[in-house]
């Protein structure tokens, strides 16, 4: 089971490491972040998001930082909560604009897995006033 862990980790980890550090090249070098083609919902927010300046750069940045995260078995429950905000709008972004519920889904479901895998060190955070009345 722990090797298990271990790939999953690892991929999942990868991945969101991968399109950070992506995303910050292409900028780096000028060229356009490529995406597929969207429904017109999904384009005009993700092109709102574009023309902010903000939304992108923070989305990678916590792609980059969660994923890095995700690699060092010690930090990968901080991995898994900075990256929970983020795959539950990809979450919600595809099953709602996209109409691809399966993409969605999968990013959700596997953060889910990672995060019962890790349960015991969110362990102290719904136990936090128990702790503090002994």
């Amino acid at each position: 089971m722990q090797a298990a862990t271990l790939v999953l980790r690892w991929l999942y980890g990868l991945f969101y490491t991968y399109v950070g550090a992506s995303w910050f090249v292409h900028k780096l070098i000028g060229k356009p972040w490529v995406t597929p083609p969207e429904p017109p919902l999904a384009k005009a927010i993700t092109d709102a998001f574009a023309a902010s300046g903000v939304v992108d750069p923070l989305i990678a940045a916590t792609c980059l930082v969660g994923g890095v995260l995700l690699l060092v078995r010690r930090t990968a429950p901080l991995g898994i909560a900075i990256l929970a905000p983020l795959v539950s709008g990809i979450f919600l972004f595809h099953v709602f604009l996209t109409g691809g519920w399966a993409w969605g889904t999968i990013h959700l479901g596997l953060l889910v897995v990672l995060g019962w895998l890790h349960r015991s060190a969110f362990r102290p955070l719904w136990s936090y006033g128990a702790a503090a009345a002994n």
